[in-house]
């Protein structure tokens, strides 16, 4: 008798393929599980014909991957360090629009991917991203609200000496 063949479900819309080579790669074991969430949600969103416009938002991503907007900042500069993706157009933020982004391991305007995480050593990131700064003024010491005006560190209008001396001069 022959062997009875499965049927496969069948599921609408496309997929996402995971391929073996880079699921055992150091560069991808390295990555904590939220940048590899956000990896899977780069997948989702990628097209043949969108690579290299591919573009999520932090605050979106950090919906898509239920996590704060600062753990899924710090998984896009993971994701960039260890190459999966590749900046192509840096954000607008005054005309609300996200950063665009390229994976390394798909092809991209007809070229081949560049398979840039292979390179990847640990220690060594292929690609730093430059850190964001909130301000002009970041890296300017702040004025101490409780720092006094005579220049004494550390006595305040509110130090012991001060409250000492009201309180003795009061009695």
């Amino acid at each position: 008798m022959p062997p009875r063949r499965i049927k496969r479900a069948k599921r609408a819309g496309p997929f996402v393929q995971l391929h073996e080579e880079i699921l055992e790669s150091p560069a991808y074991r390295d990555l904590n599980p939220v940048a590899r969430c956000l990896l899977t949600e780069f997948q989702r969103i990628y097209r043949p014909s969108r690579n290299g416009l591919l573009s999520i938002s932090v605050m979106n991503a950090g919906k898509l991957i239920k996590a704060n907007k600062d753990t899924a900042s710090k998984a896009f500069r993971s994701l960039a360090e260890h190459s999966f993706i590749v900046l192509t157009k840096g954000e607008y933020w005054q005309e609300r629009l996200a950063r665009e982004w390229r994976l390394t391991f798909e092809p991209c305007n007809g070229r081949e991917p560049t398979d840039d995480w292979k390179r990847w050593k640990l220690g060594h990131p292929v690609v730093t991203l430059p850190n964001k700064s909130r301000s002009q003024t970041r890296g300017q010491s702040r004025p101490n609200p409780r720092a006094s005006l005579s220049g004494n560190k550390g006595q305040g209008l509110l130090s012991k000496q001060f409250m000492n001396s009201v309180y003795t001069q009061k009695q």
